[in-house]
């Protein structure tokens, strides 16, 4: 299980709420600037995650990536902003060649090349997604524009939260989401007026962003196929281990409108900070258990981490006592 250790990196989620305030569902969506639109990234545990990414795809192929025969092509369109983001962002990396529909694309850090026919599903072993995203370590959500809705139609996943691309393969938006227990004061469902948002605001040239967020239990991903795995494991957890069991696992998200096919891709970075890391930056220290300690319970069952959200808050009281503990005797000892 890796970790974030580059703090200046790692997406922490609650920044934009206010001082005093707790945490609550929100359409919190926002255009990208112009200097931040590309989604690739290259932290520090990057060959730790491609290789642990790898793994899961070996395993369960069926589970981790799937698609339908006539998605070919956006998956072509798909992989070539990949390539080109890649390359335009850290070229010391990535490079490729094109020669007309002949392409090598090279990654250094990896010490792997591949070489294709760019449009030729014959040249390559894999689909073009689960090929070019195996160099990446974020996962991939490819949904289709029709009937005023997105459908899913191609995922590469390999750290799911409570989601699979086997099991929501040709779902709608609003049935991947409609678990989320949350209506507008207006009365109408979140998951609606974040799909409509989505519809209507990310276009060509124009990506936005958001954070999601949840709590793992010494897990990297939960997908629905492996809950007989992970479903027991998050009773083990108590007031004095959480610090090393429980994550803080976050969706830095990036939302692409494809201009070819019309689709709209998700860019999944998906980062965790086990808790006992947060004593590293007080600040958040204090603002997790803040907004922890008054999660609704409709929401901690939304997110699957309700059996050990009481000991992981019971982990954090006792945790932001210690470091004021600590930070008064280093005030006294300094004197």
């Amino acid at each position: 299980m890796y970790k974030s250790t580059n703090l200046d990196l790692f997406p922490y989620p609650f920044h934009t709420v206010k001082e005093g305030s707790n945490y609550r569902y929100s359409n919190d969506l926002r255009k990208l600037a112009t200097d931040k639109q590309n989604c690739v990234v290259i932290t520090p545990e990057y060959e730790k995650q491609i290789k642990r990414k790898r793994q899961l795809l070996k395993e369960q192929p069926e589970v981790r990536f799937q698609s339908y025969p006539h998605t070919m092509e956006m998956q072509w369109e798909v992989a070539e902003m990949l390539i080109d983001l890649a390359v335009e962002r850290y070229p010391e990396h990535f490079q490729v060649e094109k020669n007309g529909n002949h392409w090598i694309f090279s990654n250094f850090i990896l010490n792997e090349i591949e070489s294709f026919i760019f449009g030729d599903a014959s040249s390559i072993e894999l689909e073009p997604l689960d090929l070019i995203g195996r160099h990446f370590t974020t996962d991939f959500v490819l949904m289709v524009q029709r009937d005023d809705n997105l459908y899913l139609e191609v995922a590469q996943e390999s750290y799911a939260a409570l989601f699979s691309p086997h099991w929501n393969k040709g779902m709608t938006f609003d049935e991947i989401h409609a678990p989320v227990p949350f209506v507008s004061r207006t009365g109408v469902p979140l998951a609606e007026r974040v799909r409509n948002f989505l519809l209507r605001n990310v276009l060509p040239g124009e990506p936005w962003t958001r954070i999601n967020w949840n709590l793992m239990a010494n897990r990297w991903d939960v997908n629905y196929e492996t809950f007989d795995t992970w479903g027991p494991t998050r009773f083990l957890v108590n007031s004095e281990n959480a610090g090393q069991l429980v994550r803080l696992r976050v969706e830095e998200q990036f939302f692409y409108r494809m201009p070819r096919s019309n689709a709209i891709l998700f860019v999944l970075n998906t980062q965790f900070l086990p808790m006992e890391d947060l004593a590293l930056r007080p600040e958040w220290l204090e603002q997790t258990y803040s907004i922890l300690s008054d999660i609704p319970k409709p929401m901690a069952d939304y997110k699957g981490f309700t059996p050990f959200i009481e000991p992981t808050v019971e982990y954090l009281k006792n945790l932001i006592e210690k470091v004021r503990l600590q930070t008064e005797g280093s005030m006294i000892g300094g004197n």
